[in-house]
């Protein structure tokens, strides 16, 4: 999992790294500008009094072999198969929201989530009983 940022190189134009084996075509204009979108709306989603600044880090792997968002810890990794900008904002998305929501959090969400749904009862589950 996460192994393939090891050859991962920074630029300057990009507050991210980037693997890019194949040499696939990366607009950086274009992933900057999603980049910075998504961790503004997603910071003022959350906390719009008082948003925070938002800046993940991770590798963009371009040329992967699925589209998938990895992250184990504070690594994290964002696979593209190609340049999709689509796929990229939406990654983006999760990324911003893990910079809100720590490890700690996601845990007692999922936990909270859990208990809710085991303490409620649908109707059609009370039809059944009677």
């Amino acid at each position: 999992m996460l192994g393939a940022g090891a050859s991962a190189q920074t630029s300057p134009d990009l507050p991210f790294e980037v693997s890019n084996p194949k040499h696939l075509e990366l607009p950086t204009d274009e992933a900057n500008r999603i980049y910075s979108s998504a961790c503004e709306l997603v910071a003022r989603s959350i906390r719009p009094e008082k948003p925070p600044r938002l800046a993940p880090r991770f590798v963009l792997v371009l040329g992967a072999d699925a589209n998938e968002t990895l992250r184990n810890g504070a690594l994290a990794e964002i696979h593209l198969k190609e340049w999709n900008p689509a796929r990229f904002a939406e990654a983006m998305v999760l990324m911003a929201t893990r910079e809100i929501l720590k490890n700690e959090d996601v845990m007692n969400l999922t936990r909270d989530t859990l208990m809710a749904a085991q303490a409620s009862v649908s109707v059609s589950e009370l039809k059944r009983k009677k």
